[in-house]
């Protein structure tokens, strides 16, 4: 989203806030200033409403910038409450007195006429995208390397050394150099000269520690040799430039309040933080499922349920069993440090926005960096044997239990021995990377790939059924057989796989459905490899 198509959004959002909080405030104040009126103190049970009604305006106004109204609320309420909490039903002229507390309140909203001229947002520059600068002299490996980092989410820009006075004003956030083409010697000068470079990245001739180490000693943070592989250089921009990440960290926000949940979502995307929104408590499971968080976002007080439990019924399912939760918690909740024993921080209504974003990049980042490591193939990104195994025995239970269609498929590359053979080990491993990156980028996301053995990967696609699991890996690997990839400088070389593909749902066992594809990989491989088998290949 633009900064400026966002910035519209939350000031609509605080017109549409402020409407209703002038309503819901002065809703809260007829009830007061009726029960101050009467002859009889008021009951617990109107009592009880108007707490509610308050802290409620508590908890959110301070969001949207309102925070004197913000405070006064909170302490009535929490007036209020101390008085039902001791069985005190208060006289009349008692409320008279907060009846004036919260006009005071009540003055420190905006003409809502006057709001769009009160409040004009200024546009910011949007600094999301990563600049990688690429300079060389080879224009084929330059552009092979632009088009592969491109798909990749970054801003490439190419350059020659004459060009790098338009180079350096472009003010790229890293540079990678080839020298293959421009050696050290025409380029050490000028990058030593640059008072603020960006950071500095070599393709090189020589895999060796010598050439490193002078790579090092010429300030470079990356280096990189033949065949070029741009999941590596991914990795490590990721790891240089803050922000980097081609997915965004995702974000479930469980809040009842629209406007409110609304606010936090605009906040996060502002961020570059993706975010779902569920104001109907009884959704949430489904979008766990569909959207798949890093994290979670919890109100204390939800219409149906507390907070802790909302966070316990998550937690029943194994696939959530770790996914963090952050409280967003109302009233004496914040107090509340059980709350903790359930999830891993929680935030004070009304939140501050620089608050919920710095513990939602603290939270996420560690937990997506945590699971990374530890379900994740070192050389390639995606799942473990082990941890696909695990994964195939949840989903396979849950196909069974819920009848839904759910597909696995076993994809090999074809001829990956004379690869090696020919080009040698890191061209194998270069081709075993891409196979992985292209899976992970052209499949659904709800969808899982795994590292089977060496150049083979299982992929598990829930809700989908065999037929178009076929049609989606069949549309992958003419994809995949359209590339040509520069094996180390010795011409183009294109590469293929076989696929074999079955429905899990509907097979015995996970290791039947796992032996079904397998055997349709074996049938495709003697049918001159490079197709996908299905069903109706038999």
């Amino acid at each position: 989203m633009q900064e400026s198509e966002r910035s519209r959004r939350l000031e609509a959002l605080r017109v549409q806030y402020v409407e209703r909080l002038h309503n819901d405030v002065q809703a809260a104040m007829a009830q007061v200033e009726e029960m101050s009126t009467r002859d009889n103190a008021a009951s617990a049970v109107e009592l009880e409403a108007v707490c509610e009604a308050l802290q409620r305006i508590a908890d959110s106004a301070g969001s949207f910038g309102y925070d004197a109204l913000s405070e006064t609320c909170g302490e009535v309420a929490c007036q209020v409450r101390q008085w039902l909490d001791g069985g005190v039903l208060p006289a009349p002229y008692t409320l008279a007195a907060l009846q004036s507390r919260l006009q005071y309140g009540a003055e420190q909203l905006p003409n809502l006429d006057d709001l769009l001229s009160a409040h004009a947002t200024t546009a910011q520059r949007d600094t999301a995208s990563v600049r990688v600068a690429l300079l060389g002299d080879e224009p084929l490996r330059r552009r092979a390397l632009g088009e592969a980092l491109s798909a990749l989410g970054y801003v490439c820009h190419a350059y020659v050394m004459h060009d790098v006075d338009a180079l350096m004003a472009w003010q790229p956030d890293a540079v990678l150099i080839d020298e293959c083409s421009v050696p050290r010697s025409r380029w050490s000068a000028w990058w030593s000269a640059w008072q603020s470079p960006p950071h500095l990245l070599v393709f090189g001739d020589e895999d060796d520690f010598a050439a490193r180490l002078s790579a090092i000693r010429h300030g470079a943070a990356g280096y990189f040799v033949p065949p070029l592989d741009a999941s590596l250089i991914d990795r490590c921009l990721e790891r240089l430039v803050p922000g980097s990440t081609p997915e965004p960290l995702r974000v479930l926000i469980v809040e009842d309040d629209a406007e409110l949940s609304e606010h936090y979502h605009l906040v996060l995307d502002g961020a570059g933080i993706d975010s779902w929104v569920v104001n109907v408590p009884a959704e949430t499971l489904a979008a766990l499922r569909d959207y798949r968080p890093d994290l979670a976002l919890v109100d204390t007080r939800l219409p149906t349920c507390t907070g802790r439990e909302m966070a316990n019924v998550m937690r029943l399912d194994d696939t959530w069993r770790d996914l963090p939760v952050v409280y967003l918690a109302a009233g004496d909740d914040v107090r509340d440090q059980a709350l903790t024993r359930s999830g891993d921080a929680f935030l004070g209504k009304p939140v501050d926005d620089d608050a919920l974003v710095a513990t939602v990049l603290s939270h996420a980042h560690r937990a997506r960096s945590s699971r990374r490591w530890v379900a994740r193939d070192g050389m390639t990104g995606v799942l473990t044997h082990a941890a696909l195994q695990e994964l195939l025995e949840v989903e396979f239970a849950r196909a069974q239990r819920s009848g839904t269609p759910t597909s696995l498929a076993l994809i090999d590359i074809d001829h990956v021995g004379a690869l090696n053979a020919h080009h040698g080990h890191a061209s194998g491993d270069y081709v075993i990377r891409l196979l992985a990156e292209h899976l992970t980028q052209q499949l659904r996301f709800i969808d899982h790939v795994g590292r089977y053995a060496g150049g083979a990967f299982c992929v598990l696609l829930p809700h989908c059924s065999p037929e178009d699991a076929q049609h989606a890996i069949e549309r992958i690997r003419l994809q995949f057989q359209s590339q040509t990839q520069m094996i180390n400088d010795r011409g183009d070389l294109g590469v293929t796989f076989s696929a074999g593909v079955a429905g899990l749902h509907d097979a015995p066992s996970v290791e039947a459905g796992l032996d079904a594809i397998d055997q349709r990989l074996y049938r495709a491989k003697l049918a001159g490899r490079n197709r996908v088998l299905g069903n109706g290949d038999e």
